[in-house]
């Protein structure tokens, strides 16, 4: 230490000395002691405690004749005022004296080095702001003399614009205020022919741009002045010297320190604005983007948004003070605002290149950000933001603007993310929160985090129609004509602003301030936009722009309020056009299709606009539509599985029925499944329980019932589908696995169904209620299903598919309905259901029978299913014990079975085997009906048909089968009248020995006898019957007994004499003629057994249905006997 002490006092002494080589030499030792003691504490602990005595020395050496005394004095004193350590020891009167003596050496020095020197320890200095402020009118005029630069060197001037930079870091208020006498020297050289001398001007103003903008009046005021004398003289000069780009780059300093002033001189302002109308349309880059860099400096001078407050939530005014220069003030703004933004969207719009595009968005980004939170104002939109989002729109996701056109969007999509924000109270976080500080570097074009952030404020619904108008153009690119990577990015990028946009709505909607209109300015805004899309969309078939209306439909469905798109209080008109054209082709039975301007709620709207989409598909592939199905699957999850999806679900039901078409099986099949799902997940049952108008029950038959509705067009129609050739081309049904998995979700919904009615009702109808609504499909096209031959030569693996359809549905039914009716012991019980809901099943089976029997020769595969069909209604009339309900199966299948009983040539063996098994099943039925069927006369003319079939038929087991049954009924019975066509079958089998005929020769001696009698009061019994236009007539035993001991006497001539008939006679033969007129709606000549009275047990016979006269019967018996 006492080394570095001795040191200290050497300097001093040297430097204290009259010679001007002990001096000099002293200053370098100083100079070499103070760059060794920045790393040697002691060294700089010397220095401090000598500082006094030094700064004293040095400052008298600074104006020293000799030069390099005062340099090295100079270099010596900027190291003591700028150390940290020894700033602080020096005292504020010694400070003041350094400051004042550089200030003197700067303005009178003639040494250029000395005053390079002397202006440099002043941009060195640490002083503190209090001292610089009591000497600045020292300073100041000595830093300006610097810049103006006497003696022309390059140095001083460099030194004197880093000096202005320091200060004006020290003390920005005093510099601002005094920036016209400072500011002049700086930008006068920004059209210097010296490039040196402009970039450091520059590098200066750019490093003090925060201070002097906006330009303070005095600034502008110089200013002013000076281009009216020289400046806008001298860019024009470098115009014409080729200069433009520095005559643009000055430009712009130029405009913008007129700040203010520029507003009131607008004939300077116009006279500068010639010069950038030359170069904007230059056809050099580089000159075009500083004219966009210039054009900032403008935006500084026109815009000044804090003459607005954009109030939150405003609809569309700007809120200013009253009177009539407030209004003056916001036209005077938005005419500023117009200048600004007319250059950018020409440029914008033209075919630059594109740094110049991007250096134009990096400008306009530059006025957004001064624009501060009045860029939320929506005039300002419209001004500001709407034009430039269009032309960049416009242009597509090219290779050449795509990085403008991603820019934009993130930029778009920032401005409504902002509404997220709309949940914070204060609305500083706010625009905290929601800054976009998004610029586009114009060498590269790619994305920079700088300097401009962007004040996003939380979005009212007035900005809603300028969101979907942006999107509405980004959709223009997902075109046919536009290149597949650039339609891809535009349907994401409209998809993606969509949710954005869907995400602040949401916001609105759960605003309990919200009123009702609001909510329907946006459900109306937003379903217009997306219908506007799906028409446009209908007419290109699948492609990306159909995949957008799809995503928008979807995006809509997950985000928006739920209460709000299922509630009864938002209705919105059902306005889709697609609608208004199935208005004409209505199913009649569906009572839940929607019409044209419907008003509906939210969800049905969208659902049924989904769906519209999916099939107005006229012309897609196998493959398009496997990519679709998922999509269409997805969304209908949704919807079911919203809280009230009974009206989406009635809604697209009525829809599908609107289109009959195989090419709609797979859209069923999509919403068969999704309800099944639905259906199955469900816990509490709530919609089967609400369903008070049978509407969703309806529904899900008319849904399990759309495969029939498509299996029997109209011929009109098979003949379309033989031209079209739609079948190979949307819906394979030939394909096994096809069929296979329609007939399995056909069955896993109606399995559903059933079981959770079963849950919650004591009965299940469902599957007499679908029977009958599937035999009105078979009676409404009858001549498709018995008599058409056009089906097979349509398509003969469609005729299979719809044999094995219906029969699969109808062992469905069957087996389900023994399922639910069976306890939950699993012990078998009776089929529990009113007699008129059996009947439906009954006509549906004799439907599916005798459709079956007429395409068995064309469709040998289908003996699969015939055999399933048989072996279902065997197990199912097995647990029949209701006479009633029995004699209405016997009556209602008879006719198909009469059909496969008499068909000879049936070659597979196992039809055979179980349609034996199914007559035996009902012979069973028959003789054990609870109560017991009277085995009469009327009942064996029932039954005539198949027995005469059935008794010697060529299966040996159906014949040994009906011969048990005859015997142990028919073969019983005293008093029975034998109808025509079994007399021969009978005496075959009786000469055989097969049968027995109960004394049967005594029945025909009788029944003769009585008709010969004149007397037939005596031999007749009448009585009542519950029918009050009929009578019982009956043979009584002593008539019988009567005739029978008389003798016949043949007639005396050739014709026979006919027996008169007693009025008691003549009366029952027309009553049973009448009768006979009225078979229950079974036409003239047919019989019905249930319209007979049975209640007699075994008692005398009922109802002959006629009399014979003694004539027929002596015939009869002569050949009998």
């Amino acid at each position: 230490m006492s080394n570095i002490s001795d040191q200290m006092e050497e300097i001093k002494a040297l430097i204290s000395s009259d010679s001007k080589t002990d001096r000099s030499f002293g200053y370098s030792t100083l100079l070499h002691f103070q760059e060794q003691s920045s790393d040697s504490p002691p060294s700089i602990q010397a220095l401090i405690q000598s500082s006094r005595g030094l700064i004293n020395l040095i400052v008298s050496d600074i104006h020293h004749e000799d030069e390099e005394v005062a340099s090295q004095a100079l270099k010596c004193l900027g190291f003591m005022i700028y150390h940290p350590s020894l700033i602080a020891t020096i005292p504020a009167e010694d400070g003041r004296l350094v400051l004042e003596s550089l200030a003197k050496l700067i303005t009178v020095t003639k040494m250029k080095s000395v005053c390079n020197l002397g202006v440099w320890c002043i941009s060195m200095q640490q002083f503190d702001t209090p001292l610089l402020a009591a000497c600045f009118d020292t300073l100041l005029p000595a830093v300006v003399h610097a810049l103006d630069n006497p003696s022309g060197s390059l140095s001083t001037t460099f030194e004197a614009l880093q000096a202005v930079a320091k200060l004006t870091a020290q003390m920005s208020e005093v510099m601002r205020e005094s920036s016209h006498l400072w500011a002049p020297p700086i930008y006068r050289r920004l059209l210097s022919i010296d490039k040196r001398e402009r970039d450091m001007s520059e590098r200066c103003l750019l490093k003090i741009r925060s201070t002097i903008l906006p330009a303070p009046t005095s600034l502008s005021k110089a200013i002013i002045e000076d281009m009216r004398k020289n400046r806008l003289t001298g860019m024009k000069g470098c115009l014409d010297k080729g200069m433009k780009v520095q005559a643009v780059q000055a430009w712009g300093w130029f405009i913008s320190f007129l700040g203010s002033g520029a507003l009131k001189n607008r004939h300077l302002v116009n006279d500068m604005l010639k010069v950038l109308e030359q170069t904007f349309s230059d056809h050099n880059p580089q000159v075009q983007i500083a004219s966009l860099v210039a054009w900032q400096g403008l935006i500084d001078a026109l815009v000044h948004p804090q003459i607005l407050s954009c109030k939150k939530n405003a609809s569309s005014q700007l809120q200013t003070s009253s009177g009539k220069n407030s209004e003056l003030t916001l036209n005077g703004f938005s005419k500023s605002l117009k200048l600004a933004m007319t250059p950018l969207i020409g440029i914008i719009s033209s075919k630059c290149d594109v740094s110049v595009l991007s250096s134009c968005l990096n400008t306009w980004c530059y006025l957004l950000h001064k624009l501060d939170t009045s860029i939320n104002s929506p005039s300002v939109i419209k001004l500001a933001l709407d034009p430039m989002f269009q032309a960049i729109f416009k242009m597509g996701p090219d290779s050449k603007s795509i990085q403008l056109w991603n820019f934009c969007l993130d930029l778009l999509e920032d401005c409504i993310s902002a509404k997220c924000s709309d949940l914070i109270s204060d609305p500083k976080d706010q625009v905290n929160l929601c800054l976009s500080a998004r610029t586009i570097l114009p060498s590269s074009g790619k994305y920079s985090w700088k300097q401009y952030p962007i004040k996003w404020l939380p979005w009212d619904l007035s900005q809603l129609d300028f969101y979907l108008k942006m999107i509405a153009i980004i959709i223009t690119h997902v075109a046919p004509t536009v290149s597949p990577e650039s339609k891809k990015s535009a349907c994401d990028a409209a998809v993606r602003i969509f949710r954005s946009v869907l995400k602040g709505v949401q916001m609105e909607f759960r605003n309990p301030l919200n009123n009702y209109d609001n909510i329907m300015f946006c459900l109306n805004r937003i379903f217009s936009f997306m219908k506007k899309v799906s028409e446009d969309t209908s007419s290109e078939g699948v492609g990306d722009l159909f995949n957008t209306s799809l995503y928008l439909i979807e995006a809509a469905v997950d985000e928006l309020e739920p209460s709000i798109m299922e509630s009864p209080l938002y209705k919105v008109a059902l306005d889709i056009n697609y609608v208004g054209t199935l208005d004409s082709v209505k199913h009649s039975k569906i009572q839940h299709q929607c019409s044209f301007m419907d008003m509906v709620s939210p969800m049905v709207y969208l659902t049924v606009l989904y769906l519209s989409l999916v099939v107005q598909l006229t012309t897609i592939s196998i493959l398009e539509m496997e990519l679709i199905l998922p999509r269409l699957q997805s969304f209908y999850k949704s919807v079911l599985s919203s809280d009230d999806p009974l009206e989406s679900f009635l809604a697209s039901v009525g829809l599908l029925y609107g289109h009959i078409g195989f090419k709609y099986m797979e859209i069923w099949m999509v919403m068969v499944t999704c309800l099944n799902g639905y259906i199955d997940g469900m816990k509490d049952l709530s919609l089967f329980k609400t369903d008070s108008d049978s509407s969703f029950y309806r529904a899900v038959c008319h849904l399990l019932s759309y495969p029939f509705i498509l299996l029997s067009w109209s011929e009109k129609d098979l003949t379309l589908l033989k031209s079209g050739d739609t079948l190979k081309e949307s819906f394979v049904l030939s394909e096994e696995r096809k069929l296979e998995q329609v007939i399995e979700i056909w069955k896993s919904l109606y399995g559903s169904v059933c079981v959770a009615y079963f849950k919650l009702f004591a009965t299940n109808t469902l599957g007499c209620d679908l029977c009958a609504m599937l035999n009105s499909y078979f009676d409404e096209n009858r001549s498709i299903f018995e008599y058409n031959s056009e089906l097979g030569l349509c398509n003969k693996d469609l005729e299979f598919a719809c044999i094995s359809f219906s029969g699969n549905v109808l062992v469905c039914i069957l087996e389900q309905k023994l399922t639910s009716d069976t306890g939950e012991s699993g012990k078998e019980c009776s089929v529990c259901i009113e007699s008129s809901g059996l009947i439906n099943i009954f006509e549906f089976a004799s439907r599916v029978m005798k459709f079956f029997y007429i395409n068995m020769a064309k469709e040998p595969a289908s003996g699969v299913v015939n055999s399933r069909v048989f072996s279902a209604l065997t197990l199912f009339i097995s647990r029949l014990h209701s006479k009633q309900d029995i004699l209405s199966f016997f009556e209602i299948v008879s006719g198909p079975l009469l059909q496969w009983l008499s068909h000879q040539d049936i070659k597979d063996e196992n039809v055979k085997d179980k349609l034996g098994i199914l007559w035996a099943e009902i012979l069973n039925r028959l003789r054990r009906s609870q109560p017991l069927l009277t085995f009469d006369s009327s009942f064996l003319k029932l039954q005539a048909s198949l027995l005469e079939k059935t008794l010697d038929h060529w299966n040996t087991f159906i014949s040994d089968e009906t011969i048990i049954f005859w015997n142990s009924t028919f073969g019983k019975q005293v008093n029975l009248e034998y109808p025509q066509n079994l007399l021969h079958v009978l005496h075959k089998l009786s000469r055989n020995g097969r049968i027995s005929l109960y004394n049967r020769s005594k029945s025909f001696v009788a029944r003769c006898s009585t008709l010969e009698t004149a007397t037939a009061t005596k031999c007749c019994k009448i009585t009542s019957t519950q029918n009050r236009s009929s009578k019982r007539v009956e043979l009584t035993e002593e008539g019988m007994t009567a005739g029978f001991n008389q003798k016949v006497s043949p007639p005396l001539n050739s014709k026979r004499k006919r027996v008169e008939l007693t009025e008691h006679q003549k009366e029952v033969r027309r009553a049973q003629q009448g009768r006979a007129r009225d078979c229950n709606g079974h036409g003239p000549g047919v019989r019905t057994y249930t319209s007979l009275d049975f209640s007699q047990g075994n008692e005398e016979s009922q109802d002959s249905q006629d009399i014979r006269d003694s004539e027929a019967m002596l015939e009869m018996w002569r050949r009998v006997g």
